[in-house]
């Protein structure tokens, strides 16, 4: 007989006897119970100890990753970064925690800049060991990637005539004073961060869109080509001299018949002017020359009148539209509408700017002066400042002229364009880690436009550049209107995040839809509110943050 035979000959009389004596049997049975028993409330014992290893080493592994992204420069994995992971790594799970093997995390680069962690090691048993399991294994994985890195902030300000009264009576400074220290207030918020991202390899950098019906852009559209602004000539709605022929008109008739500028000569000319549309020769103007518009005409006594010197200050008048945007025109802009087109390089007449020549135009209908207005600071493009070069700057602010919402957004959104003029300004990412681009909208009114006023799209209502054909100034606002949504909606097309702003002013739906979101549109009702309300934004902005 074999002894496998044996064996079993044995296990069968064992059971016999058991079938034909049950007395001790529950003790047998019970005894034989408690080996499985024992392995299941081991395995219970010992898995419980490797889950929470596991979750601590999950923890340790998410500080470090933390931890070594935030010294990270420039988005390189350097000696530096591997040993202040490990360093949080082994703080939070020091070697040998929980009974478990010796391990050293492995830390490597993955996609966009993220700092990627892993870790295996083995965790000892206790009961289970018993049955052959002496260890179990743990293995953790993690990744962090940095938000809010590189920060582009545009300021859109509203730089107009009413900015020059105070938001509430209890305020003691104007709301172009309490702009200022809100700005400064919202600078200092962002101070800590702007030097963490420079110590980093990274940056915050700041544009300033002053805006009224006037835009000051020309050393920015200079500073991209001299080639983007017209150079040769250009319409306005002047004037010129004509004169009668000689002895054939009495001075009674010149002053009935010429109003707004006469005189009749000594040989009966009468000389005076016309008014309307004229093209004006701008080559020195633009170039910067001192241009003589000296009038000549005028009366006998005024033979040698002072001459008038003009020089461009800078402001300009926008390059083509389209007459066919109205109320309900939706958010497509029209090809032909270049003011509203960010993409387009100027390369003929209708794509170029124009400058703005306050001291040659008139109005047709009286031949007097229309209001002007041309914002004393430029429109400058994003560039990293020192808290003194920007609060010298918005020292310069002068509130003037009227609310052009369309002038600001478009402007704001042009410094942000990662197509146009200013595309170099604007790549997507920095130093290896991508850029977030912020409007911030502030206005003190609703859109205010004017019709005999003379701003970045002419006198309006002989120029028609927006209208297409004069009917009223409820039109023409409407249609500006029109143009501020579908450049809020453009610009968020491009992923820039608006808040917006409404001061001492009604926060109407149009403006509440230019922000990015409900909560990033608000009022603020005097100084303090203001001030608060940049703080605020500034921390959102500002909030660096490390995600996994």
């Amino acid at each position: 007989m074999t002894g496998s035979s044996e064996r079993s000959r044995r296990w069968r009389s064992l059971f016999g006897r058991i079938a034909r004596n049950d007395h001790g049997n529950a003790l047998i049975i019970t005894a034989a119970a408690l080996v499985p028993l024992l392995a299941l409330v081991g395995s219970g014992v010992d898995m419980s100890r490797a889950y929470m290893a596991q979750a601590r080493l999950q923890q340790a592994c998410d500080a470090a990753s933390l931890a070594g992204r935030r010294v990270m420069t420039g988005g390189n994995l350097d000696s530096n970064v591997t040993s202040e992971a490990n360093k949080f790594f082994n703080f939070n799970f020091p070697q040998g925690t929980w009974n478990t093997d010796p391990f050293t995390p492995v830390v490597k680069l993955g996609t966009d800049s993220t700092l990627v962690i892993t870790a295996s090691t083995r965790i000892k048993t206790s009961i289970m060991s018993f049955f052959g399991f002496t260890t179990l294994p743990l293995s953790v994985a993690c990744d962090a990637k940095q938000d809010f890195v590189n920060t582009d902030i545009v300021l859109v300000l509203d730089t107009t005539g009413s900015m020059a009264d105070k938001a509430s009576s209890g305020d003691t400074d104007t709301k172009i004073v309490a702009l200022r220290k809100a700005v400064l207030a919202l600078y200092d918020e962002l101070s800590s961060v702007q030097t963490k991202l420079a110590a980093a390899g990274l940056r915050l950098r700041y544009g300033i869109v002053p805006f009224s019906s006037g835009i000051n852009a020309r050393d920015a559209i200079m500073a991209a080509s001299p080639s983007y602004i017209v150079s040769d000539s250009w319409t306005y709605q002047t004037r010129q001299v004509a004169e009668t022929s000689p002895g054939s008109v009495s001075a009674y008739n010149c002053t009935r018949y010429y109003s707004g500028g006469y005189y009749v000569t000594t040989t009966r000319t009468c000389r005076y002017f016309t008014y309307g549309q004229r093209s004006l020769d701008v080559s020195r103007y633009v170039a910067g020359a001192d241009v003589d518009v000296t009038p000549t005409v005028g009366p006998d006594s005024l033979a040698n009148p002072q001459p008038r010197i003009t020089r461009w200050e800078g402001c300009i008048e926008e390059r083509q539209t389209s007459s066919s945007i109205t109320s309900g025109s939706g958010y497509s802009i029209p090809s032909n509408a270049y003011d509203l087109d960010l993409a387009t390089i100027p390369s003929s007449q209708a794509t170029r700017w124009k400058p703005y020549w306050p001291e040659v135009e008139y109005r047709p209908d009286y031949g007097t002066k229309p209001q002007v207005a041309c914002p004393n600071a430029a429109v400058t493009r994003l560039k990293t400042w020192t808290r003194s070069d920007l609060s010298s700057f918005l020292d310069t602010l002068n509130p003037d002229g009227g609310t052009y919402h369309d002038n600001g957004m478009i402007w704001g959104a042009r410094l942000l364009a990662r197509t146009g003029i200013f595309a170099n300004d604007n790549p997507e990412t920095y130093g290896a880690m991508p850029v977030s681009r912020q409007i911030i909208y502030m206005t003190d009114g609703i859109i205010d436009t004017g019709p005999t006023l003379y701003s970045t799209y002419g006198m309006e209502q002989w120029d028609q550049r927006v209208t297409g054909r004069w009917t009223n100034e409820d039109d023409q606002t409407a249609r500006h209107n029109q143009r501020f949504k579908m450049m809020c909606a453009a610009t968020k097309q491009m992923g820039v995040s608006v808040w917006v702003i409404a001061f001492a002013s009604a926060l109407t739906d149009t403006l509440s839809e230019c922000a990015t979101s409900a909560s990033q549109a608000s009022i603020s009702a005097n100084s303090a509110g203001l001030t608060t309300k940049f703080v605020e934004i500034g921390k959102n902005i500002g909030a660096l943050r490390l995600t996994k």
